[in-house]
């Protein structure tokens, strides 16, 4: 591999990045956050990991070159070539020459293996200077002045900016129904929450809605807040969280939670074995007291009349 190789490799790879940001800048918005930090180091990791391969094989050029010294072929260097190796012995490397190593030769002697006393090579030297500039100054802002967002900060102000396109994508789309406007899912919407009820629900109502010691039975006619398509709409949107359910209308949409609650009415009967004792109120289409809900949970083995 040459240098003009390892060259064209750099500029190919930051071409492709610049055109991929430039493109996803014209589609959608850039990464925020920690995102974009990670972006932006992924393409100083790149351009870094070329540029120490060019370092290297500067490196390995100049043993090649003293294998030709010590052989006695070694050609006269060109001006660039002349330039870049001195650049390399005073910036990069900064080792002691042939001629020289004997000034820098230790008195260690390890199996006829001995030891130069070469300074540290600079660049490596000034890269942890670099750090303990980054260190002081990360502290200084986060922890002193604390100007900047910590990771937990960045993850509310993400969860923030994702609840707002939410809330949008609701009010602004045709899916902008709740539980007093939502109709009953078709046989596909149906299916679709089967779907979702089998990869989201079943741990605590069971594979097939039969309840189990977190979950109540979803079979029967005893609910505990209440069992008409909206009120089972609006439990699984909003949750119960004293009950450890969570509130899935941040992470299904309306026409997912509709599909959802579809499925669940759809257990009505089905009689499951192992089906949980009834818990709630029985609820009866068409009565007043079809929308209320139970307050507390019963733990009676009968279901609260």
């Amino acid at each position: 591999m040459r240098i003009k190789f390892v060259f064209r490799i750099i500029i190919l790879v930051v071409t492709t990045l610049a055109i991929n940001v430039s493109t996803f800048a014209q589609g959608s918005t850039l990464p925020t956050g920690g995102m974009r930090y990670f972006l932006y180091g992924s393409i100083a990791f790149v351009i870094g990991s070329l540029s120490l391969a060019i370092y290297f094989l500067n490196l390995k050029n100049k043993y090649l070159k003293e294998a030709r010294i010590r052989s006695g072929r070694l050609h006269e260097q060109s001006g660039l070539r002349k330039w870049w190796s001195d650049l390399d012995k005073k910036y990069f490397t900064k080792a002691a020459s042939l001629e020289k190593e004997a000034d820098v030769l230790l008195d260690h002697d390890y199996d006829g293996i001995k030891e130069l006393d070469n300074a540290l090579p600079p660049w490596w030297k000034w890269g942890f200077y670099f750090t303990i500039v980054v260190a002081v100054i990360y502290i200084f802002r986060f922890h002193v002045i604390k100007t900047g967002p910590t990771p937990l900060q960045e993850y509310d102000n993400e969860m923030k900016i994702a609840a707002a396109k939410m809330e949008n994508f609701r009010k602004n789309s045709k899916e902008a129904f709740d539980e007093t406007t939502v109709r009953l899912a078709d046989a596909t919407g149906i299916a679709a929450g089967k779907k979702i009820f089998t990869g989201t629900c079943f741990p605590c109502h069971g594979s097939n809605g039969e309840g189990n010691a977190v979950g109540p039975n979803l079979t029967d006619k005893y609910w505990l807040h209440g069992g008409s398509l909206g009120n089972v709409f609006k439990t699984i949107t909003t949750g119960v969280p004293d009950k450890g359910m969570q509130a899935w209308g941040k992470t299904f949409s309306p026409t997912d939670i509709r599909n959802l609650a579809s499925f669940v009415l759809s257990l009505q009967g089905t009689n499951p074995a192992n089906g949980k004792a009834p818990q709630g109120n029985l609820f009866e289409a068409g009565k007043a007291s079809d929308s209320g809900a139970v307050k507390e949970d019963s733990l009676q083995t009968k279901p609260v009349k």
